[in-house]
């Protein structure tokens, strides 16, 4: 028979993210859901009330006795498609912005690369000119 636990890495497997990730969103240290999954261990009581509030989709029976659909009864599969519908836009918003970010580096640096040219060109122009100098003065 699954344990509490066992039903609560069902529930992170299910929403595609990691025990750690679970423990980030209810606000547990890092390690309370983990170790006590590794070793057997019994968990706080806020921590499930936390689970429940935090994945309203699950049923709280369910999770409790292992009793009957992981999903409440008046949630449909395609409710919770929607809600990982929605994680992948954001992370398609993140994505985006990071790209937005490395565009705008890549500009910096290419007008830095641009910069730095000229800057050669410049010096290349003065030592020319330089070169001339010492002729003009050779010459008079």
């Amino acid at each position: 028979m699954d344990t509490i636990l066992q039903r609560i890495e069902q529930i992170a497997k299910h929403e595609g993210i990691t025990i750690t990730a679970l423990e980030r969103i209810i606000g547990a240290s890092k390690g309370v859901l983990s170790r006590a999954i590794n070793n057997g261990t019994d968990i706080q009581s806020k921590w499930l009330q936390l689970v429940v509030e935090k994945y309203p989709l699950y049923s709280e029976s369910w999770l409790l006795t292992g009793k009957g659909s992981i999903l409440k009864d008046n949630i449909s599969q395609s409710a919770v498609t929607i809600n990982k519908k929605e994680k992948d836009i954001d992370n398609i918003d993140y994505m985006a912005k990071y790209l937005e970010t490395l565009e705008k580096l890549t500009n910096t640096q290419e007008m830095l690369v641009q910069a730095q040219n000229e800057k050669i060109e410049l010096l290349k122009e003065i030592d020319y000119l330089k070169g001339q100098g010492g002729d003009i003065v050779a010459g008079a």
